[in-house]
């Protein structure tokens, strides 16, 4: 029976289910939802794994149960009770199969609303959302303001239908975002959203006309004082509410700068290599904008931001509950003046002389005059527009009385046109008597309209009211809006003044009522409320910048680039070394910087002789001298970190980058499995060995691992430089490798042909070099090797596959490579002592490498050898070393930190022209290479044809033939040929005679 799950099953009497498909859960790509994806993956992954198991269980115990099943039933036929069980197993596995399709579609529900709540994000974030919500909000914030500023209530409809359109947005905005983004609801940008969003009803013309409308039930004991306090707190907590909005911009603005912007791949070559710091034109590299935001720094931003805005709100709310307010309506000139008025007009109605009344009236409206207050003063003098609030309605009011009893009143207060004029004409004398109040003149309409019938019907506050107005017709150039009622204008725009010396029951029967236009004060404060609004968000946004400022600078940022750099090494552990170079070259261009433009100031300074200021404007801006022992500990800690990498990037090398990228990558503990899986790689392979090691050991003694790490850095530095990688250096040997990996073929020929060329340029310097030329004149290797001595490598290159991992144990690990193919590599490294050559290559490399470089490699031999399967034709690539001159050099450097870096990044420079394509490596780095050239001067084409025929007919087992050809390639290059020597003394030994069933191969090891 076959587990049931991803095969099909076949049941007892062979009969089979048909097969279910499994679907392919789908890779998390959000961030937000990325690990609600992931928990439903592995919960589909877990339901899958269990449900294989229990099938395979199930199968068990089916077994089981069919066997008790035939213990019960002895007398039942065999193919019946096989009938049974497959019943029973199968009812079974339709069970465990509809657990598992509910648990598969549960999480494919998770996963489709993960998706979902994704799509919604991205919407809510793109940029056409984000730019209506600036603006909805710019307008939420000013909105009010600008209508009352620049319209009349007529146009208020308008703004309300805007406001409800922005009352849906930000509403619909709120449960979006409470859908779609985590810790949102019920957060601390909830709330605030919420409250600024319920603001915007206080907008809305019919909740804000019931908040500040007049009371007309201020008759009583105190109406007008504590109406006008109430109104005042009202007023001041409604626009605290509306800068809460401010926040919104604040939050839109932050989150658009905290995405991170989409990076553009550098191409290979693309990045300026070599910089001089030294240089003063160069620029400073712009920091790098696309570092992705820690969850510590996303959290202390977050914090910081809360506690500013409720630092602000709080202060806002509270501050002008401690100003001592001195204001008082029933203390002013109008408050006065009404009772006044009232007062002569009822000592009129009782027999008085009329004049008293009218006079009173006139100076009343025309010291609190409409149209000199909305007109510049003349002269400096003090007017009525020095007050925001001036006279446009007269009338009487009264809670039980009629508009025809009402009428009545206000034919007896008519004014006189006689008496009108008089106080026109004095009132435009005040001027020139010098008067220190110039109360100005009244247009001859408006003095029709006091001396005129009062007969504008008016129903306010409940109340009826008879009067006139003097803004009832527009005026040219005077009055463009019509106000025949106090209704005409918005409740802020107005205020009434009634007599307060009478009694409640005369206030309420009938009484006097001057109502004023207060649209200057509103239009004021509206303005100022626009640059409040300004202000308050310069503060609320500089102080969230300057209260984070330093923890940003002294802890999120140098936090922010230690992650970055543990992601970078956790990424790609080999690019330690270069993050290393990079911080060396910020640390050595800062200090050249600082050091100029300090000397720079200094200079400039002494020059008109203010030397004093330099030290104070260093203490003020705080840039004195650091001192090394003031570094932060933020600052240590990433130097430390990029220290370790570079270490570990040295210490593991490419081998072993898998095995720190894969321990990195687990942060859910902080344990370390180094016993990482082998991972198979197609490579070349090159081992490599220092000749006569142990006598230069017993000779060198302390000073051999000078001597090792001197060869180690040509041998490594070409290797890297030719786009190997150094592996194992053990002793006198070292590995290198070469990975083919997915390399096309073009890819894959040029690789090795700079392996070859590596060894062979590796070869040439060994012997050019002075510092390692200075040995051939130490006495005690001359002892013990003779004059002729000399530090010398050989090399064998092999092509084959090997096994990538760590190799120890949990004590002590090695990334290395094994394989039969290294096996291989280092049994050619051996033959070229049997041939005296310097490096010998195998078939499969050679094969490999370009013909033009093929050609220049002559066989020498086809033998069976440790590790392979097969034979392998030897390849030799003749040079002879002993011609190479030693380099001598002008010009000794001190070899420091800072020469080191401008090597490496000449180093770089020149890995990264190798691998261009119109770079020909065998070309530019053999053929036209003035070293190779004298290397290969003695080995001429006649003894490369005199070879391959003694050679060929080795093979062929003429032996005669080619050891008489062979004899003679053996001293034609004025020394002895290591090949040819090699294959005379293997014939030789059988008397130059081809043993019988000859094949033209040998054992060599």
């Amino acid at each position: 029976q076959e587990p049931v799950g991803r095969f099909s099953l076949v049941d007892m009497a062979g009969s089979k289910v048909v097969p279910e498909e499994e679907d392919a859960a789908e890779e998390a790509t959000a961030s937000n939802d990325a690990k609600e994806e992931k928990d439903a993956e592995k919960e589909e992954k877990e339901t899958k794994d269990a449900a294989e198991s229990s099938s395979s269980s199930s199968a068990e115990g089916f077994g089981e149960e069919a066997e008790e099943t035939v213990e019960a039933s002895p007398t039942r036929a065999p193919a019946t009770r096989r009938r049974m069980s497959t019943d029973v197993n199968m009812e079974l596995l339709r069970k465990k199969m509809e657990e598992k399709a509910a648990k598969r579609k549960e999480a494919e529900e998770k996963k489709q609303k993960a998706k979902f709540r994704r799509s919604i994000a991205n919407f809510m974030d793109g940029p056409y959302m984000t730019m209506i919500s600036v603006s909805l909000t710019f307008w939420a914030l000013l909105g009010d303001d600008l209508r009352i500023l620049t319209t009349n209530r007529p146009a208020d409809i308008v703004f309300n239908f805007v406001t409800i359109t922005c009352l849906s947005f930000f509403g619909l905005e709120v449960v979006l975002s409470s859908f779609c983004k985590k810790d949102y609801f019920l957060g601390f940008f909830f709330t605030l959203d919420c409250v600024s969003t319920a603001s915007l009803i206080l907008d809305l013309t019919w909740v804000a006309d019931t908040l500040v409308s007049d009371d007309m039930a201020m008759g009583d004991k105190a109406r007008g004082g504590r109406t006008a306090r109430l109104g005042a707190s009202v007023g001041r907590v409604v626009r605290v509410i509306r800068l809460v909005r401010i926040v919104k911009l604040y939050k839109a603005a932050y989150e658009r700068l905290g995405r991170e912007p989409k990076k553009t791949p550098n191409q290979p070559g693309d990045e300026t290599v070599i910089d001089d710091w030294d240089n003063p034109e160069q620029e400073e590299a712009p920091e790098k904008k696309d570092r992705r935001e820690s969850a510590v720094g996303r959290k202390l931003v977050a914090l910081t931001t809360r506690r500013v805005i409720i630092l602000v709100l709080v202060m806002l709310l509270c501050m002008p509950a401690f100003i001592v307010n001195n204001y008082h309506p029933d203390m002013t000139s109008a408050s006065y003046g009404a009772n006044t008025v009232f007062e002569k007009f009822v000592q009129m109605r009782s027999g008085a002389n009329r004049t008293l009344y009218e006079q009173s009236m006139l100076k009343y409206m025309y010291y609190h005059n409409w149209f000199s207050g909305n007109a510049p003063c003349a002269n400096n003098e003090a007017c009525p527009a020095f007050f925001f609030s001036h006279a446009f309605w007269v009338g009487f009011s009264g809670r039980d009385k009629t508009f025809e009893q009402l009428r009545d009143l206000t034919a007896e207060a008519t004014l006189h046109r006689d008496t009108v004029t008089a106080w026109d004409s004095y009132a435009l004398s005040m001027s020139e008597k010098n008067f220190v109040y110039v109360t100005g003149d009244l247009p001859s309409e408006a003095q029709d309209l006091l001396s005129g019938n009062w007969s504008i019907e008016c129903k306010y506050g409940g109340w009826n009211h008879v009067g006139t107005s003097l803004l009832s017709s527009a005026y040219k150039d005077k009055i463009s809006y019509e106000v025949k009622c106090p209704d005409d204008l918005r409740p802020q725009e107005r205020f009434t003044i009634r007599p307060t010396l009478i009694t409640q029951h005369q206030f309420e029967d009938w009484h006097l009522a001057f109502f004023f236009d207060a649209r200057p004060f509103v239009k004021q404060e509206s303005l100022f409320n626009i640059m409040l609004t300004a202000f308050i968000c310069l503060v609320l946004c500089g102080a969230s910048m300057q209260f984070s400022k330093d923890a940003n600078n002294l802890v999120l940022r140098p936090v922010e680039r230690m992650i970055e750099k543990v992601n970078l090494i956790r990424d790609n552990p080999l690019a330690a070394m270069k993050m290393a170079d990079d911080e060396f070259k910020g640390e050595e261009m800062k200090k050249f910087r600082d050091t100029n433009n300090r000397e720079k100031q200094h200079v400039w300074l002494e020059k008109y002789h203010m030397g004093w200021l330099s030290k104070t404007i260093g203490w003020l801006t705080f840039k004195g001298p650091i001192r090394e022992d003031a570094m932060m500990e933020t600052a240590i800690l990433e130097k430390t970190i990029i220290k370790l990498g570079s270490l570990l990037a040295l210490g593991f090398g490419e081998a072993g980058a898998r095995i720190v990228a894969d321990n990195m990558q687990g942060l859910d503990s902080a344990g370390v499995n180094a016993m990482v899986p082998g991972r198979r790689v197609d490579c070349i392979i090159g081992s490599a060995c220092i000749r006569d090691f142990s006598t230069a050991t017993e000779v060198l003694q302390g000073k051999v691992m000078t001597f090792v790490n001197q060869i180690a850095e040509i041998v490594h530095g070409l290797v890297c430089e030719f786009h190997g990688a150094p592996n194992k250096n053990s002793g006198d040997r070292f590995l290198l490798i070469w990975r083919l990996g997915s390399l096309n073929s073009q890819q894959q020929m040029r690789l090795a042909d700079m392996a070859m060329v590596s060894c062979i340029r590796i070869l040439g310097c060994a012997h050019s070099n002075r510092t390692l030329a200075d040995y051939r004149t130490h006495p005690g290797l001359i002892q013990r090797l003779g004059a002729n001595c000399r530090v010398n490598l050989s090399f064998g290159l092999h092509r084959g596959w090997a096994i990538e991992g760590a190799v120890g144990s949990e004590f002590k690990i090695d990334a290395s490579y094994l394989s039969p193919n290294v096996s291989i590599a280092e049994s050619l490294e051996h033959a070229t002592k049997v041939y005296t050559v310097s490096m010998l290559v195998s078939q499969d490399c050679v094969s490999l490498c370009s013909k033009v470089l093929a050609r220049q490699c002559r066989l020498i031999d086809k033998v069976t050898m440790k590790g392979s399967k097969l034979p392998l034709s030897l390849f030799v690539y003749d040079v002879e070393t002993q011609r190479m001159p030693v380099r001598e050099y002008s010009n000794h450097l001190e070899w420091n930190v800072r020469q080191r870096f401008k090597a490496r990044q000449l180093f770089e420079v020149e890995k990264t022209r190798k691998w261009a394509s119109d770079v020909n490596i065998v070309q530019d780095f053999v053929i036209q290479s003035d070293d190779v050239k004298l290397m290969r001067k003695v080995y001429t084409t006649d003894f490369q044809q005199l070879f391959n025929m003694g050679y060929q007919n080795y093979s062929e087992g003429e032996w005669r033939v080619a050891r008489r050809l062979l004899k003679e390639t053996q001293d034609m290059l004025g020394f002895q040929d290591g090949p040819s020597t090699a294959l005379l003394n293997f014939m030789e030994t059988y008397h130059f005679e081809a043993p019988p069933k000859w094949m033209g191969v040998r054992d060599i090891l």
